[in-house]
């Protein structure tokens, strides 16, 4: 019943989530950020069983940062992607992590970007991402609507044109938190579906 949604706008890729933890029918919690911000640049949004979820993305959050030290530079967005993808590849064998993943970045050298991950480790380059159920409803809207010159404010638009949608014909309906990555670094927007 998870919702991940990003997309790419006109210098940035905008990141929204709902803040549900769900344990069968049952609403545990409703407060929760599943946008991980990493290295300043980048934004992780995890959707999946909720310690699976929180001990994988603080892993990786952890692992980038340490490479960052070692090394005396941050990973690229699209080598942050392709870690990510091989640790979820490495650990399907021995331990699997029953989670969806979409990266989100922004490179002074490339610009914004965003990559679709699954938890058998598949890995895409696209323009526009969703996961979980919101998915049916969602990406012929972005298919139609989505477009990678929007402006920050058009791109708002469409994320509560979307939400709209999943208000409207979805089941479940919630609580969303939206957050923009760019060249100026991450930032939380205010949202209400």
């Amino acid at each position: 019943m998870e919702t991940l949604l990003s997309f790419v706008v006109q210098g940035g890729v905008l990141s929204l989530a709902d803040s549900a933890i769900n344990h069968s029918i049952v609403k545990m919690k409703d407060d929760e950020d599943k946008i991980m911000e990493i290295d300043g640049n980048k934004l992780l949004s995890a959707a999946g069983e909720a310690g699976d979820r929180v001990q994988f993305t603080e892993y990786i959050s952890k692992n980038i940062k340490l490479y960052s030290l070692r090394n005396g530079y941050s990973l690229s967005t699209p080598a942050s992607a392709n870690f990510i993808r091989n640790e979820l590849a490495t650990s399907i064998r021995s331990h699997p992590y029953q989670i969806n993943l979409i990266l989100a970045g922004y490179d002074k050298e490339t610009g914004p970007s965003l990559y679709y991950m699954d938890y058998l480790g598949s890995l895409q380059k696209l323009t526009f991402a969703c996961h979980g159920y919101s998915s049916y409803f969602l990406l012929g809207l972005l298919d139609r609507h989505h477009n990678v010159n929007l402006t920050l404010d058009e791109g708002i638009a469409l994320m509560k044109l979307c939400t709209k949608e999943l208000n409207t014909r979805f089941l479940v309906s919630g609580k969303y938190i939206l957050k923009f990555v760019s060249a100026d670094g991450i930032k939380v927007i205010p949202y209400e579906a």
